[in-house]
């Protein structure tokens, strides 16, 4: 059983070989079309197959039938142009998109611990607050109830942003969801701790631009 990689971009499978020489036949797969075995994890060109040599003989294997009329006869054709989906490797776009997404998953999770000890620091000066406020001195209380209540607020919101961090890098390893990849690296350079997010945010926007990159995902 084998998965194919189509002219969309898309995985399919698992396929028999029958269907992979239908498809073959169909136009719909050519020699330079990425395919596996099931059980396999390294990409190969479908060409290079001997299963499949004989479903390409006696045609021009790197380009898909596609319907164009051949030139009149003495005139020789101008060289064609192979176009291949960009999603045509996306082992080599999971390796470009690892570093970056490990790098942001760290800082959210390094990010989240922060903020629980902040969180807790400022409940304990809210306390404070109330003791002082009780035993007399209530204008240094309400201060640090204030400051309390500002740095609580701070460390909830800095929880949310690094859930949503963890959670785009999770799905930019995977090649999923581009929009929420994205917003995670936009949200890492915006809401960063000591500007130690902009490193990871920036590489990451830089590679998740990157046309092959950006078919890869699902």
């Amino acid at each position: 059983m084998y998965i194919v990689i189509g002219g969309d971009g898309k995985e399919y499978g698992p396929k028999a070989s029958v269907e992979v020489r239908d498809w073959i036949a169909e136009g719909r797969l050519n020699a330079q079309s990425q395919i596996k075995e099931q059980s396999d994890d390294e990409w190969k060109v479908l060409g290079s197959l001997q299963e499949f040599a004989a479903d390409f003989a006696g045609s021009n294997p790197a380009i898909p039938q596609t319907g164009v009329t051949p030139p009149p006869p003495g005139i020789t054709p101008p060289p064609q142009i192979q176009h291949f989906p960009v999603a045509g490797n996306p082992a080599a776009a999971q390796a470009m998109v690892n570093g970056p997404a490990t790098f942001m998953m760290v800082l959210g999770i390094l990010n989240i611990v922060s903020a629980i000890i902040g969180l807790v620091m400022n409940l304990a000066f809210g306390g404070l607050g109330i003791a002082a406020a009780d035993s007399g001195a209530p204008e240094e209380g309400m201060g640090l109830i204030f400051q309390a209540v500002g740095g609580i607020v701070g460390n909830i919101v800095a929880i949310i942003v690094s859930i949503v961090i963890i959670m785009g890098s999770v799905k930019m390893k995977n090649l999923q969801s581009y929009g929420l990849s994205m917003t995670a690296a936009i949200l890492c350079i915006v809401c960063c701790v000591c500007c130690i997010g902009i490193a990871p945010g920036i590489w990451s926007i830089v590679v998740l631009s990157k046309p092959e990159v950006k078919a890869a995902f699902r």
